[in-house]
């Protein structure tokens, strides 16, 4: 009897492992960017940050602005996936994630210009319909949802050091949100469970950071810029449930749940070149230290729950580290309209033993277009993004993701 107990909570830290390893997702974590203008330029703006998502981008560049201002910057990330299994074929939900962010910003001299940003720079998430899935519950129809997002403040400065030399820095007060529904299963990697309840997991956290930039401007035409972003410890503290605790545990459904993750460190490098008049190209290679979030730990404050899963419950996730190479295009039709384009290649972070169909890592080639219109008081920027997953094959099952992600920004100047 014993043994059989022992077997059944091995079994079953095994079943709640897989209904919590859904974590982060590196670029289905990634927005890749905040602003229309920048991301209609592939998110190339590194070496040019000429407007408020430079405390994104880099912001060494706000001291270029020499007017007070305020910007409203608006996106929805549409993601559509299909998962086949068997000779089955299912697709996600059609579901929005709408983000943003809203800053204002002030010359306080010819030098010196300072602000702030609330913005969004990750989330994402992905839902499938529990009935094109109950040949996994059991035949039973469980949710299999997530939503995580980061929100960001950041209270910047920059500063104008001379002619071709300005450096900034931001402070960034992270506070993320993370909500995951999906079936757990007993046996954890049985096609037939015996049992197959829901799961469900609800936490947030804070985290604090930096970002520093400097942007170099040797002549009118050319610009160079560099920024890194520091890493940041991140504690999320929330409830985990799950339907299987009371029958193999006889333990609660609930528990109070704590994971431990590090936001790693970012580099970019980004070179603007005005070849004419009238058009700009700008290149960026963009450095993630991925492998910095190796591991995640868990901790439960229920007893059972803690003895049966906490060490099992660390997920090792083995990310490399990765560099997005980024190109974009502005064109000026005229001094108040511009036309922009822009390619990105974000290369997968997570071996195949890591992958989820709850936060689904892929390559992506991503292009974008949009335009800028502009009058003495006012911007006006749309563009429209689209990702283009690479296709994955994991031992039988077949794995495909697309992306399409509107946005538009206004700022207004006094």
């Amino acid at each position: 009897m014993r043994k059989m107990r022992k077997t059944a909570r091995v079994l079953f830290a095994a079943a709640l492992l897989i209904g919590s390893g859904f974590f982060l997702s590196a670029n289905g974590l990634n927005l890749n960017g905040v602003g229309s203008k920048a991301i209609a330029m592939g998110g190339a703006f590194i070496g040019q940050a000429d407007d408020y998502s430079a405390v994104f981008w880099n912001p060494a560049g706000l001291s270029l602005m020499k007017e007070t201002s305020v910007s409203l910057f608006g996106t929805d990330l549409i993601p559509s996936a299909t998962y086949q299994f068997g000779g089955i074929e299912v697709k996600s939900e059609n579901k929005m994630y709408l983000s943003g962010a809203a800053g204002f910003f002030k010359p306080i001299s010819d030098k010196l210009v300072m602000g702030f940003l609330v913005y969004v720079p990750a989330g994402s998430g992905a839902k499938w319909n529990g009935e094109d899935l109950k040949i996994l519950t059991k035949n039973t129809p469980l949710e299999w949802e997530s939503q995580i997002a980061v929100v960001t403040i950041s209270p910047a400065v920059s500063y104008k050091v001379s002619d071709i030399l300005s450096v900034g820095a931001t402070l960034n007060i992270n506070y993320g949100m993370m909500k995951l529904k999906k079936p757990a299963l007993y046996p954890a990697d049985s096609l037939t469970p015996m049992f197959a309840k829901q799961y469900s997991e609800d936490s947030t956290a804070w985290g604090f950071g930096a970002t520093f930039g400097l942007l170099l401007k040797p002549n009118e035409n050319l610009s160079i810029g560099l920024t890194v972003r520091t890493p940041s410890k991140i504690n999320f503290k929330g409830s985990a449930e799950n339907g299987l605790a009371p029958i193999l545990l006889h333990a609660s459904e609930t528990s109070d749940i704590e994971r431990e993750a590090t936001w790693p460190l970012w580099v970019g490098f980004g070179i603007s070149l005005k070849a004419t008049d009238k058009l700009t190209i700008n290149a960026d290679a963009q450095y993630t230290n991925w492998k910095k979030v190796d591991k995640i730990t868990a901790t439960y404050t229920d007893p059972v729950w803690q003895a049966a899963l906490a060490e099992k419950a660390a997920l090792e996730l083995n990310w490399q580290d990765k560099i997005q190479y980024r190109i974009g295009l502005e064109y000026k039709l005229s001094e108040k309209l511009a036309l922009r384009a822009g390619y990105y290649y974000d290369p997968v972070v997570g071996p195949d033993e890591t992958f989820s169909i709850i936060l689904p890592q892929f390559t992506y080639n991503a292009v974008t277009a949009g335009f800028g219109y502009r009058t003495k008081k006012l911007s006006l920027d749309a563009c429209l993004e689209y990702l283009m997953g690479k296709e994955r094959t994991i031992g039988s099952n077949v794995y495909s993701m697309n992306i399409l992600v509107p946005n538009i920004a206004v700022t207004y100047r006094f």
